[in-house]
């Protein structure tokens, strides 16, 4: 829901409305009826189970895109990439003492919550779309969340935007990528990508070319709530809650953040103390304080 909300809203198909929040965008502008054709396009050729289909899809709505001037390569297609002029973070005890000095505890502990969370939901999101989940359980998910932080840690020293796991990777999953080469096939191109940061840049500026991928994926990843125990409202709510809520409020950790504290609420009030894990409790109660005491403060 999340995915596909947040390429509904950059294809400008849903809009803000002031009346009731969200509402159908201008379906007479050009970006719209870009974004709708490669929909329509890249979803037929999904049904026939065309290979590469969401690919293709982006290619004909960026050459579309190009021919009737939305897409315009102003700062040409190649250029040589270039490091920062130096790190941003030099001295990680300097750093720490900062966090120290500055009383920054609350903001290190809102960062640490959301990332972790984000992470996780993104990840076990995509394995499950990929198939990939063992009794429902992620494997080798250790290895996963070492190197996620470890990205997410060395990208934010160089002053990036956090290297972490994106939704976005269930577009790779959707194209049949399920293995550990997938990820080495994208790191090759996107270090080859780094000559091409005009061209790319003008593509994505262009959000109706990625966003038609974005709504098909998330149509793809709704299945999932077959799962559900529906008929259980204690296992139902806490359910529908992280559903509603991360579209809704633009954020994955949001939404798991108010699933762990429902959770063991509807729970207990079941009499189902004994099913509910210890750390389950402990998670409530940081979410909790993070929600009503540290968020945006």
């Amino acid at each position: 829901m999340f995915i596909a909300f947040v390429g509904l809203r950059g294809a400008g198909i849903i809009t803000a409305n002031e009346s009731n929040l969200v509402g159908l965008g201008n379906l007479h502008s050009a970006g719209v009826i870009l974004a709708l054709i490669g929909l329509a396009f890249s979803v037929v050729l999904m049904v026939m189970n065309v290979n590469g289909a969401l690919f293709f899809g982006m290619i004909l709505t960026g050459l579309i895109a190009f021919f009737t001037g939305q897409l315009e390569f102003t700062k040409g297609i190649l250029s040589m990439p270039h490091l920062p002029e130096k790190l941003i973070v030099t001295n990680p005890f300097a750093a720490f003492g900062d966090v120290v000095h500055y009383g920054l505890y609350s903001v290190v502990f809102s960062f640490l919550l959301v990332t972790i969370f984000d992470t996780t939901g993104t990840m076990i999101g995509v394995a499950e779309q990929a198939g990939l989940m063992k009794n429902n359980k992620l494997p080798n998910a250790r290895k996963a969340l070492l190197a996620d932080s470890t990205a997410t840690t060395i990208g934010a020293m160089f002053g990036t935007s956090p290297t972490t796991a994106y939704i976005e990777s269930s577009a790779g999953v959707a194209a049949g990528g399920r293995t550990g080469l997938t990820s080495l096939t994208v790191a090759v191109l996107f270090g080859a990508a780094l000559f091409f940061s005009p061209l790319v840049s003008a593509v994505s500026g262009i959000s109706a070319i990625t966003s038609p991928a974005l709504i098909i994926v998330g149509s793809m990843m709704i299945g999932a709530v077959t799962n559900i125990r529906w008929k259980e409202l204690d296992e139902a709510f806490p359910a529908f809650l992280v559903i509603l809520t991360m579209p809704l409020t633009s954020s994955i950790a949001t939404g798991i953040s108010l699933g762990f504290i429902s959770y063991p609420i509807v729970k207990a009030a079941k009499g189902k103390w004994r099913e509910i894990h210890p750390l389950v409790f402990v998670f409530a109660v940081l979410f909790f304080i993070h929600l009503f005491f540290l968020e945006g403060h």
